[in-house]
Formats: C-alpha cells, structure tokens, sequence
C-alpha cells in the first residue's frame, strides 16, 4: 500500500480513529500538564486501571449497563475519594496511592476472569488500545466530554492554576482550595473513565505525561507550556495511524510510541542547547 493510499484509508475508512485519538490526545495533554506539575502522575495511572475495572464491571453476566457509564461510576467514586483522602496529612499520598493502584488491577483481573469470552475479549481490546475501531457513538460522546470539560478548565483557568501552584496563597487570597481541588480530580476522573472507554489505557496514561513532559522540557512559561503540550499530542496520532497501516502494528501503541519518540527528541535538543 503506497503512501497516499494509508492517508486516503484513514480519512475515507478510520476518520474517528484519526479525529478521536486527536481529541483524546488534546484533552489528556492539557490536563496532564497540571498532573506532571502537581507531582500527582500516579493518580492518572491509578484511575486508568479504575477506568477499565468499570468497564470489565458492566461486562459481567448479572449487570446489563453500558461500559462507559460503568467506566464513569466507577472512576468518579474513586476521584471523589481522592479528592478527600489525598489532602489528608495522616497517610502518605504514594501510600494511598499505590494501594488504590494495585486494588483497582486486582478488581479488574478478578472480574474480567468472570466475564464472557465475548466480553473479556473486548475489554482486552480496550487495555490495548485499538483505536481503529471508534465507532460514531463513541466519538460525539467524546467530543462532548472534551468541550464541557476544556470549557469549565477555560472558564476558571485563573482559579486551577491558582489553586494546583500555590496552594497556600490561594487560601489566603479567599479561595476554597479543598473546593476547587475536589474540582479538578472530578474533570480528571471524568476525562479519564471516557477517554480510556474510546482509546484505551495505555493511550491515556501516556498521553497524561508524554506530551506534557515534552512541553516542559521546551517552555517556560506557563502559557506555552500548555500550548506546546497541546501541540505534542496533535501530531502523534497522526503519524501513529499512519505508522501503524505502514508496519502492520496495532493503532494505540504505536501512537504512544511515536509521542515517545518525540519526547526523546525533544529532550536531546533541550540538553543540546544547554
């Protein structure tokens, strides 16, 4: 298959995998530039697994919901959890943290055993992140997801980054930092149960540090550092699709690869010029 014919399949045959990994990629990138910075890069990883326990939870014989609302149930339950626990001084962060990581691996292994083969199937699917199959529903669910909450980050920008980088001012400035902080885990929550739904949990994980790592490592200022993070997850997806067709290897992976790739690049660059 030549060159023009990969790029002609994917926007004629795959154009939510193209469009939907691309939104997936902004919104993860975005918000994990707060998670990166924050020093909070286990909490994405730790919902992702909560995420896919969700879904393998509405995949068992005895409950007929859809997987992405049990993604969502269970992964806002945990944020909300989170939100509580984290800002506690009694227990360790990396305590309740890795705690909750490995109970939400071992939940979903125990329920993906007691799905069908049709089901565990699906899921496995999921945890690799196979792209090409994004289907109309799951796409307009994500392009809902990524508006409403890119909206409320815009609307109360000032506040989230008050809050995230200078807790204590904050406080004394008026703000509610409990609040705005039980805020920002449920937009993470919400992104991640969706998007881990539609592009799986190797996608969003890397895309929650890949691109904001890169974006760091370039910018200085806060405001491009948001942007070049936004930037670094545009192109990946693209190039991965096409990678993929090109070396007959699955679509999610291989995207994550190339955000890698990238991020290597970036960082010879960055040590070069210093």
């Amino acid at each position: 298959m030549s060159d023009a014919e990969i790029i002609h399949t994917i926007f004629t045959e795959f154009p939510y995998a193209l469009f939907g990994s691309v939104i997936a990629g902004i919104l993860c990138a975005y918000l994990g530039v707060y998670v990166v910075s924050k020093r909070v890069v286990f909490v994405g990883a730790t919902l992702t697994q909560v995420a896919v326990a969700g879904i393998a939870f509405a995949h068992l014989p005895y409950v007929h919901i859809e997987p992405v609302y049990g993604s969502i149930v269970f992964t806002v339950i945990v944020t909300l959890l989170f939100g509580w626990m984290l800002q506690s001084k009694s227990v360790p962060r990396d305590t309740i943290l890795g705690a909750s990581f490995v109970a939400a691996i071992a939940l979903r292994i125990l329920m993906i055993q007691k799905s069908a083969g049709a089901e565990a199937s699906e899921i496995d699917a999921i945890l690799k992140g196979d792209i090409l199959f994004i289907t109309a529903d799951q796409f307009h669910l994500l392009l809902v997801a990524f508006l409403s909450i890119m909206t409320v980050h815009l609307l109360f920008r000032k506040a989230f980054l008050f809050v995230s980088f200078d807790a204590e001012t904050a406080t004394t400035q008026g703000f509610d930092s409990r609040w705005w902080e039980m805020l920002f885990y449920l937009t993470i929550g919400g992104a991640i149960s969706i998007a881990t739904r539609v592009v799986g949990d190797v996608f969003v994980l890397g895309f929650l540090v890949v691109p904001p790592a890169g974006a760091i490592l370039t910018a200085r200022k806060v405001k491009n550092i948001f942007l070049l993070s936004i930037l670094y997850a545009i192109l990946p997806p693209i190039i991965g699709l096409y990678l993929a067709f090109r070396l007959d290897m699955p679509a999610g992976p291989t995207t994550v690869a190339t955000a890698l790739l990238l991020l290597l690049g970036t960082w010879t660059l960055s040590r070069l010029k210093r």
